[in-house]
Parts: structure tokens; sequence; C-alpha cells
């Protein structure tokens, strides 16, 4: 039986802010916001899903005629895709410690695009796109596009205030070589990636339905339980020992609060 291969660490955990990585970040995160509004209010996402063959949502259902603005429910598509950009800059400005390499960051940034485009066009195709049959504002008030709605809310705050509350942790010379389980990381020890996989479920659902919405909750807890924790216990218990064998024991949640 040949040997298991070492778990992927993504993280380059070597504390050196890299400037030039950073900017080529912002860039790529700040240039989506306005890909996934033009895929949407130029119609380019629907020309593409009717050049492989599909079925796009009638035009008037996506922008109002009278004002050239979206419509209620791609407004909320094109504002989740601004609020993973705003969420992943402030946290390259405010927190990140990490080197972060030119290279990883266009990776990392063209990934985070990938996922946001497909999203885009499954909300304006036929087969999964879950726009209200109403274009009034009264529409959003579906109760799965409320919970949607909020659970992206809730995941995206969560996932930034608890990486900011640990880096005040960290800031704070007394705390120098001590793991951080205060704040939201009391809650569950990988709080952030739970934070993270909710509300890019609850993006994935809103643009596409339970199918979508599912495969990516999915995907990215079993990611996270399967190798980015088991990475990352490696590394804490490597560098912090009985400290981090303490918090383990205090804190049993790993991921989402009470449930894993």
């Amino acid at each position: 039986m040949p040997p298991q291969q070492p778990l992927r660490d993504n993280i380059n955990r070597v504390n050196k802010y890299n400037y030039v990585g950073a900017s080529v970040f912002i860039g790529l995160r700040a240039a989506d916001v306005f890909l996934q509004h033009a895929l949407l209010q130029r119609g380019w996402a629907s020309d593409l899903i009717e050049s492989i063959g599909g079925t796009a949502v009638n035009r008037a259902t996506i922008i109002d005629a009278s004002t050239t603005m979206l419509q209620p429910y791609y407004g909320l598509i094109s504002l989740m895709a601004f609020g993973s950009s705003f969420k992943q800059i402030a946290n390259m400005i405010f927190v990140m410690e990490q080197d972060l390499s030119p290279t990883s960051a266009v990776v990392i940034a063209l990934f985070n695009t990938a996922f946001n485009s497909f999203n885009t066009l499954l909300s304006v195709w036929a087969a999964t796109s879950q726009v209200p049959t109403s274009s009034s504002p009264d529409a959003l008030k579906s109760p799965w596009l409320i919970l949607a709605a909020g659970s992206y809310f809730v995941g995206i705050v969560t996932e930034l205030a608890s990486e900011w509350q640990r880096k005040r942790f960290k800031q704070d010379p007394a705390n120098k070589g001590k793991p951080y389980a205060g704040g939201l990381f009391s809650l569950a020890r990988h709080i952030n990636y739970g934070g993270y996989t909710i509300w890019r479920a609850a993006y994935a659902f809103t643009a596409g339905g339970w199918p979508w919405g599912l495969a990516v909750f999915s995907w990215f807890f079993y990611d996270f339980a399967a190798r980015g924790v088991p990475v990352l216990d490696a590394y804490m218990l490597d560098r912090y020992g009985e400290d981090w064998k303490a918090i383990k024991a205090r804190v049993p949640s790993v991921l989402i609060p009470g449930i894993y």
C-alpha cells in the first residue's frame, strides 16, 4: 500500500505581509465586483447561457427597462458578489499577516471570481434561477430568500469578525506565544471556516437553488473537515502544545457551534 500523501495547507504560515501579493489580490477582487454586475446589467450572462444552448430568464426580469437598474432579486445577487469582495479586501488590509505571493493572490482571486461567476450564470439560467415571479421589492420577502440572505450575512460577518478578534488578541504583546480561543472562537475552534462555508452556501442557494447550495455547502464542509482543519490542528499542536490541547477540550465544536 503506497504511503499516504500529506494533506496540503493552502495558507503560507510565514508572518510577513507581501505588499505586491496583497495589491494584486485587492485589485482582482475589486474587479470582480464590476464583472459580476456587468454579467447581469450588460446581458453577458444571458448571452453565455444561450450560446451553450440554455434558456435565460426574460431580460425584463433582470433589468428594469425604465431605469436600467437591476431588478430586486438580481440586485441581491450583485450585492452578495460585492459582499464577498468587500470581506476579502477588508481582511487583506486589516487582518492578513501571512505572506501571500502574487501567484497565490491570482489563484485565490480567480477561484473566487469563478465561483461568483458560476452563481451569476445560474441565477439567469431558467432551469436554476430562483428569481421570484414578481419584480417588486416585496418579492424578496420570500421566506427562503430571507433565510438565505440572513445566513449569508451571519456567515460573512462571523468570518470577518472572528478573524478581526484574533488579530486584536495577537497585537497585544502580553499574548505573544498564546493561542486564541476567545470571542467567536470560543464557540467553535475554526468558526471562521464555518462562517465561510455558510455564506458561500447561502450565496449559491440564492443563485441556483437547493441542489447547488447543498453541493457548495458539502464541498467546503468536507474540504475543511478532511483537510483544512487537520492541517491547522497539526500546526497549532506543534506550535502551542498543551495550550492547544486545553482549547480543544474546552471548545468541542470545530466549524459550526453545536453542530460540528
